[in-house]
């Protein structure tokens, strides 16, 4: 068995010798190649996923962005029509005032307008007294229309502030 190994000459084990090492080396590169497709492949799926749950991302924020700006749209346009409305109560209220005042005067004229001398004293008390019920009745009306808008504004805006949190919230 040993003599057939002798007449091989040496340059062929050599040869035999390359040609073995070169195929494991060929078989270990096939093998990095097909694991570095396969990360590849990995790699890309990743990217993809990674993309896509970016875009959901995205896609959540604009839409809650849009729905936060259209509850706070909601709510500020909610209290302008309560401003509106405390504005038109305002208006019929001081106009209630007007009217009084103008029945004060037409009670005073009144009273002016009686001819006799003692009518006519008590007319200048009722006079006095008149002038003293008028005026003290438009500085109230001036004042509680005065507070009652800063109190209407206030509130109106504290609600709307509670709405547009309650609606930014999600609650």
């Amino acid at each position: 068995m040993t003599a057939w190994l002798k007449l091989t000459p040496t340059w062929a084990w050599w040869a035999l010798a390359l040609v073995v090492v070169a195929g494991w080396q060929q078989i270990r590169v096939s093998s990095a190649q097909s694991v570095a497709a396969g990360a590849q492949r990995e790699l890309a799926d990743y990217r993809a996923e990674v993309a896509e749950r970016d875009r959901r991302a995205a896609v959540f924020v604009i839409k809650e962005n849009q729905r936060r700006q259209a509850a706070t749209e909601k709510a500020d346009a909610e209290a302008q029509q309560q401003l509106d409305q405390a504005r038109s109560d305002a208006a019929r209220a001081d106009s209630a005032l007007e009217r009084l005042q103008q029945r004060l005067a037409a009670a005073e004229q009144r009273s002016r307008d009686a001819g006799n001398s003692i009518t006519a004293q008590l007319g200048q008390a009722a006079e006095d007294a008149a002038r003293v019920r008028a005026d003290m009745f438009g500085r109230l009306g001036e004042a509680v229309r005065l507070y009652a808008e800063i109190a209407d504004q206030r509130g109106i805006a504290g609600s709307a502030c509670e709405r547009a949190y309650d609606g930014v919230a999600g609650r």
